[in-house]
């Protein structure tokens, strides 16, 4: 006899299962892309997959876990035969393939930020371009490598690097547009607006960012973390310890200014000093971010301090310097700019102590000979800060540093004049104006842009000092030095094709020096000179200032 099936509401009919299925899948679709996103963000060694990779290497990768280390080999030797041909974009995509795969390998993101930065870069001849470029070799650096290799100081002396010398220096003939950028990016997040940032001297409210009282702040702050990695409390320790200075009338000041791009790069040495310092297998590594650290704070005392032109009172770019030739720091003659640096006397005794302790964590704890090393450059750094105090007429302040560098370093002062060994340099003895003139040839001769515009400025600085306190003779002794420095300078790099290299036109240094003074020499100061050159009270110079010799 049969038997009829029982029907029961527990079996479901399969076209009903199916649709389960389909919805099951299509959820699953939807977050694990989020899954992905918070398994990088919370696990160090979370690979991400390969993106934009060939089907074929992505199958590969994936089939062949274990064999990851071999494929990422051979991409490698790809990407060095890449660049030894000078396939830049190319190389690009096979470096990221290789930071995908082994993301933990510290040299993969050096190499791949410097193709970014450096390579590409130069191959586009557009500024805003060139920016992007030397942008993403950052982020890579701060964003990535950081996250996957947090203990590896290469990381954080790459970093370092790019904001000291990239966009630091004078080295590529766009680098006043990337200063520019970056001055605005942190303007955005770290004031209300320019007028703030430039009454603060480029200083923070620390503690405004450690604990926003506004929402306004608070949303300032969570970009400046999100975006620039920036952490306000260990912003705030780097500007204690680097940048806090009290002055020889006993004033206290905050030294550094975060929107010059030499104290980002201290900000991230001195991370990579906090993070690697239980990294022992690294010390090679790490005398190269202790190197950075006293080279940029050298650098902020040299051309750490802005100077915004009064006409404009901002730091955009303005046609304000219309008939003056190239513009200062070597941009192409066409670009027009409202800002300039000059060098940042406030933070020399920060600077002098950074040497010495750079010194003494390499003498005490790896006992290195640093004579020829570090010890040369604080030689060299003290020497730059005599001539700074001399040509802004602050003799006692060179004087101090002329005696505590000969202290410090005897033997290398047996050949200068007026220093006798055993005897040093004597206050009432010392001949400061032979003393810092004692290499003036060698330096018209040799010397290159920077030290030129550094000795253009101190002579017009002397020169005009002197017009205030009615010493018409020695302004003029000092006119007649820099138009022989400008004019030397000018023939010998006449035909040279690059505009870094070119110098402003002679009127223009003397608006450019005229506003400094007038603007940071203090109200005495700068009505003795207003009256000297012909300015009324209050009037800034124009394109011409009077009584500049011309």
């Amino acid at each position: 006899m049969k038997t009829k099936r029982a029907k029961t509401l527990d079996s479901l009919p399969k076209p009903v299962l199916l649709g389960f299925i389909i919805v099951l899948v299509a959820l699953a679709f939807v977050v694990q892309e989020r899954l992905n996103t918070q398994r990088g963000e919370l696990s160090n060694a979370y690979l991400e997959p390969l993106q934009n990779a060939p089907p074929m290497l992505v199958l590969t990768t994936q089939a062949l876990s274990g064999f990851r280390g071999i494929i990422s080999s051979y991409l490698w030797l790809r990407a060095n035969e890449a660049q030894l041909d000078k396939r830049y974009q190319e190389q690009m995509q096979l470096s990221q393939w290789v930071s995908q795969l082994q993301p933990t390998v510290p040299t993969v993101w050096v190499n791949h930020a410097w193709n970014m930065s450096y390579n590409l870069s130069v191959k586009y001849p557009d500024q805003e371009t060139r920016w992007k470029y030397v942008q993403e070799g950052v982020r890579l650096l701060r964003d990535e490598g950081i996250k996957y290799c947090p203990q590896e100081p290469l990381i954080y002396h790459e970093l370092a690097w790019i904001f000291q010398h990239k966009i630091g220096h004078n080295m590529d003939d766009h680098h006043r547009f990337y200063k520019q950028q970056w001055m605005n990016n942190m303007t955005a997040v770290l004031w209300e607006n320019q007028e703030e940032a430039q009454a603060l001297r480029g200083v923070p409210n620390f503690d405004a960012l450690i604990n926003p009282p506004t929402p306004e702040i608070a949303e300032r702050v969570s970009d400046l973390r999100k975006i620039y990695k920036l952490d306000p409390r260990e912003m705030k320790a780097v500007a204690m310890k680097y940048g806090r200075s009290t002055l020889p009338n006993g004033d206290v000041v905050d030294a550094l200014d975060w929107r010059i791009p030499e104290t980002h790069s201290i900000y991230w040495a001195h991370m990579g000093l906090k993070r690697c310092a239980n990294n022992p297998s690294r010390e090679s590594a790490m005398r190269k971010v202790e190197r950075i650290i006293y080279q940029s704070m050298m650098y902020a005392f040299e051309r750490g301090k802005l100077v915004v032109d009064p006409a404009t009172g901002n730091l955009g770019f303005q046609d304000v310097t219309k008939g003056m030739g190239a513009i200062a720091g070597g941009a192409s003659p066409d670009l027009k700019a409202s800002w300039w640096t000059i060098p940042n006397l406030d933070i020399t005794e920060n600077t002098h102590a950074a040497y010495i302790e750079m010194v003494k964590r390499a003498n005490e704890v790896r006992g290195e000979d640093t004579y020829s090393t570090f010890e040369t450059a604080h030689f060299n750094f003290m020497r730059r800060a005599i001539n700074w105090f001399f040509y802004y007429h602050r003799e006692d302040e060179a004087i101090k540093w002329l005696e505590i560098c000969a202290n410090r370093y005897p033997e290398k002062f047996v050949y200068y004049p007026g220093y006798t060994p055993g005897d040093g340099f004597k206050k009432g003895k010392v001949n400061l104006d032979e003393f810092v003139f004692y290499k003036y040839e060698d330096d018209l001769k040799r010397g290159n842009y920077e030290k030129t515009v550094g000795l253009i400025r101190g002579l017009l600085i002397r020169h005009f000092l002197f017009l205030a306190e009615g010493d018409e003779v020695e302004g003029q002794k000092y006119y007649d030095k820099f138009k022989d420095v400008h004019t030397r300078y000018v023939n010998r790099f006449k035909n040279a094709a690059a505009n870094r290299v070119r110098l402003l036109g002679r009127e223009a240094f003397e608006v450019m020096v005229l506003t400094d003074l007038l603007a940071n020499e203090g109200p005495v100061r700068a009505a003795q000179l207003r009256t000297a050159i012909g300015l009324a009270a209050d009037e800034w110079p124009k394109h011409s200032p009077p009584g500049s010799g011309q």
